[in-house]
């Protein structure tokens, strides 16, 4: 059964490799990324029906947008996998700069809730989806343990 799969960071990575993955098995992807040049050349070498747009998921209008344009064009998703995130330089924490601390909060913890708030409410109407964050295969698992993971599951 072919499904509709949304993910978030699908310019390199692990996102590359599942949006590649999925659509290799015959399932739609509509993905994100920040960097334009990544998604116009995903969309360039997938076509339709998939989708991949420029968005900062730390940008809480720029994932409302995507999410709106996404459900009007599509059904809502059967998989929503968050996997968009940023990893600061080794260092212990009070070497970490400030700025680059945040951007990391902004993309890894409000990205995430972003992306759930903008597309939940029509998962719940379809009554059927499972949510994912992701991390990276490159983040050591003592920084993974704090990663999110949930499913929505039909009651």
């Amino acid at each position: 059964m072919k499904k509709l799969i949304v993910i978030t960071g699908v310019s390199r990575g692990l996102g590359l490799a599942m949006t590649e993955k999925i659509i290799e098995q015959g399932h739609t992807v509509c993905g994100c990324a920040r960097s334009t040049e990544a998604t116009q050349k995903l969309e360039r070498k997938f076509g339709t029906p998939h989708h991949f747009s420029s968005v900062d998921v730390a940008d809480e209008y720029q994932v409302k947008t995507w999410a709106e344009q996404l459900l009007n064009n599509y059904s809502s998703p059967d998989l929503l996998i968050n996997n968009a995130a940023l990893i600061n330089q080794p260092a212990p924490l009070w070497k970490v700069d400030s700025a680059e601390f945040s951007r990391l909060i902004d993309v890894n913890i409000k990205g995430v809730a972003n992306v759930i708030r903008s597309f939940v409410p029509a998962i719940i109407q379809k009554n059927s989806c499972n949510i994912h964050e992701g991390t990276s295969p490159q983040t050591p698992l003592r920084e993974r343990r704090g990663a999110l993971s949930m499913a929505l599951i039909p009651a």
